[in-house]
């Protein structure tokens, strides 16, 4: 209930257009009573579809897929100490990112991943981490 309060008293992190700020309050209202080890379960799982799908489908950024994965896992790690203004965010980043029908699909195109590096970024810099950005070239 804490994260749904938050979510209503503050604005979608910077950086992000409308499109994507849009979705990114959507994912984190669904998120608002799911754990972030739930959240991070699906995480995981949308990265095995990735996995799954890129054996067959050279178009998938697998690379790209893992180090969300893995990002998303340290953050999980580390979350108490997490800023509370930044939680209710990364929690509906983990849901953006988990979702298969989100801005860019992403086992259609080898930029379907970058969509959601741009909603992790956003929601890094609103928590003080903009040293943890991805940038999805390095990942080509």
């Amino acid at each position: 209930m804490e994260d749904a309060q938050q979510l209503s008293c503050t604005d979608p992190p910077e950086g992000l257009d409308r499109r994507l700020a849009a979705a990114l309050m959507a994912a984190a209202t669904q998120a608002t009573p799911l754990t972030p080890s739930q959240l991070l379960e699906q995480v995981r799982a949308h990265r095995e579809r990735a996995a799954a799908i890129a054996a067959t489908n050279p178009m998938v950024n697998l690379a790209l897929a893992n180090a969300l994965a893995t990002l998303y896992g340290q953050l999980v790690a580390g979350w108490e100490q997490l800023s509370p203004a930044a939680v209710p965010w990364l929690k509906g980043a983990m849901l953006y990112f988990a979702k298969v029908d989100d801005d860019d699909p992403d086992f259609d195109s080898p930029i379907g991943f970058e969509d959601d590096v741009e909603v992790l970024n956003a929601c890094l810099t609103l928590a003080g981490l903009s040293a943890q950005h991805l940038n999805p070239e390095d990942f080509d």
